[in-house]
């Protein structure tokens, strides 16, 4: 029973590790260019935008790689940012 939880939690500390040994790598970095954009996204998903509100609201997904997506809509963030157009 604790032995899945034991491996899920492991496979996260190498994934994290492996994440941060990609960002000391560019900390000095001076600019963004496609291979360092490319060495920390696995993808960009673009949802349809939601007009629901009065307001044109579009939901984007970055999946990072090694750590996956990061929630940062305004539940979990303390910085909500909202654009309209």
């Amino acid at each position: 029973m604790l032995r899945p939880i034991i491996q899920n939690a492991e496979a996260e500390t190498i994934n994290v590790q492996s994440f941060l040994k990609t960002v000391k790598k560019y900390t000095e970095s001076t600019e963004l260019t496609p291979a360092i954009l490319r060495e920390f996204v696995n993808k960009i998903v673009v949802h349809a935008p939601d007009k629901s509100s009065g307001h044109r609201v579009q939901q984007i997904d970055v999946h990072y790689n090694f750590i996956g997506e990061i929630d940062l809509s305004p539940e979990f963030s303390r910085y909500s940012k909202r654009t309209t157009a």
